[in-house]
């Protein structure tokens, strides 16, 4: 290359000419360095792709490392509403319907999304802010329970929102013992009654499919579809009859229960019928039976006495007893034969009269005397016009009592234990009850008349 100023030969790569000292145009800020400058830094295309890509590639990796960040709050505020806050689920006893006992797991969360459970391949849906989950403990057992006490239990619950987003909850452990094979006894109402008569009604609930054994004997064939078995069980006059009960419930345990009915020894033989109910309707009712031939049959409670009479060949015998007070009434008579101890039989009758009688013998309600004579006037029947305005249950006798106001220019309270077929009256509306009167009771502290209802109406 020549110097442009002094016309030396100089070396292409030459900044300054070796003899005149002047810039050559190659040099730094010369057209030809630009030139230079520009071909050093120029890309190729292939070089523009690569940035493009790279760019491309740090706005994804940025936008997923967002997200993940996102995400990882989301589950970690989730995780902590299902563990320690609001949203952790619980667990709670129940009974089923088919009276196996169960437990109920609850979730919480926000309507509209469900909860999914793969353990079970069940959803279940938020309504409510909860979804519930029912399920019988022997459900989480095999046949054979012999040499299992418990199983350990482990649900593994997704969210699912209504957009679809899924979301890992943390698992939910509990631990369930083997349960014991349900059983409800109908009849007799208490695990020890007394009696008077050799035969009794024994009636009881199962699971329909189990074995049960009435005193040693298998009776599984008289279990019906329901799981109910009525039979009866002998019941002899030695005092104490043990009935032995035992049920096996698959994925149950065994069940072994034990009731006593007692009937007196007595000298004489003294025996009511069967057909001689607890129950009565009427105001009279036929008591028959059987004692010892030979001996003589008195009545100790009011009965009609034109109504009793006795074979002395057979101790066949019969008489009609006549009740004088609503609810139970007492029927007592003995068998006497010389030589020997009485033998006495008393019983209890709830006499319950029908609507007509009721409603016939009912008095129109006189307030201000009824708060006096109420002792004087036990067992007499109102008929109670009113509107209901509260309920409230004894803490004492667990007895539930509806509150009646009767009057019409200031309130005049009745308290009615509701024995009526409305199971459920409404409070604020008008009803009018047939009741007849059993002492007083306490509400809101002041002593109040206390009936008992055993017809009520609503008033429109």
């Amino acid at each position: 290359m020549k110097c442009p100023y002094c016309g030396s030969v100089c070396a292409d790569d030459a900044l300054y000419c070796p003899s005149c000292k002047q810039p050559l145009p190659n040099a730094e800020g010369g057209v030809a360095g630009v030139e230079a400058h520009e071909r050093r830094h120029r890309r190729t295309p292939m070089e523009k792709a690569a940035v493009a890509v790279a760019a491309v590639l740090f706005v994804v990796v940025l936008s997923v490392g967002a997200y993940k960040l996102i995400s990882w709050i989301r589950n970690y505020q989730l995780t902590r509403l299902y563990t320690r806050g609001a949203y952790a689920p619980t667990l709670s006893l129940v009974q089923m319907d088919d009276l196996r006992q169960g437990h109920a797991v609850i979730f919480y969360g926000k309507d509209g999304d469900q909860i999914y459970l793969p353990e079970m391949d069940r959803s279940l849906a938020i309504s409510g802010g909860v979804a519930r989950l029912e399920i019988a403990d022997s459900d989480w057992f095999g046949l054979n329970v012999t040499d299992v006490e418990y199983a350990d239990v482990t649900l593994s619950p997704m969210l699912i929102t209504e957009k679809g987003v899924k979301t890992k909850l943390p698992q939910f452990n509990f631990q369930i013992d083997v349960p014991e094979s349900p059983l409800l006894v109908k009849s007799p109402a208490s695990e020890r009654v007394t009696v008077v008569t050799g035969i009794y009604p024994l009636e009881l609930n199962v699971v329909p499919g189990s074995t049960v054994f009435v005193n040693g004997e298998d009776v599984t064939s008289s279990v019906d579809r329901s799981g109910l078995l009525s039979t009866y069980v002998s019941v002899k006059p030695i005092g104490d009859n043990v009935i032995t009960l035992i049920i096996r419930t698959p994925r149950h345990r065994e069940r072994r229960s034990e009731l006593v009915i007692y009937r007196q020894h007595y000298d004489i033989e003294l025996e009511l019928d069967t057909t001689v109910s607890d129950q009565s309707s009427a105001r009279t009712m036929a008591v028959t039976g059987t004692t010892e031939p030979g001996a003589t049959i008195s009545v100790d409670t009011d009965y009609i006495p034109e109504s009793l009479s006795v074979d002395m060949q057979t101790g066949r015998f019969s008489f009609i007893s006549r009740f004088t007070t609503y609810g139970e009434n007492i029927i007592r008579f003995r068998a006497s034969k010389e030589g020997k101890e009485d033998a006495v039989i008393s019983f209890p009758v709830n006499y319950r009269p029908s609507l007509a009688e009721m409603r016939d013998r009912a008095w129109a309600m006189d307030y201000p005397q009824l708060r006096l004579m109420f002792e004087n006037w036990r067992y007499q029947s109102f008929a109670c016009k009113g509107k209901l305005i509260d309920s409230f249950t004894d803490d004492e006798t667990g007895s539930r009592y509806l509150v009646m106001d009767v009057g019409t220019d200031e309130p005049q309270y009745l308290l009615l234990d509701n024995q009526t077929t409305i199971t459920s009256p409404t409070l604020g509306r008008n009803y009018t009850a047939y009741a007849y009167v059993d002492g007083q009771h306490m509400y809101n502290s002041q002593y109040y008349p206390r009936l008992i209802a055993l017809y009520m109406d609503v008033v429109d």
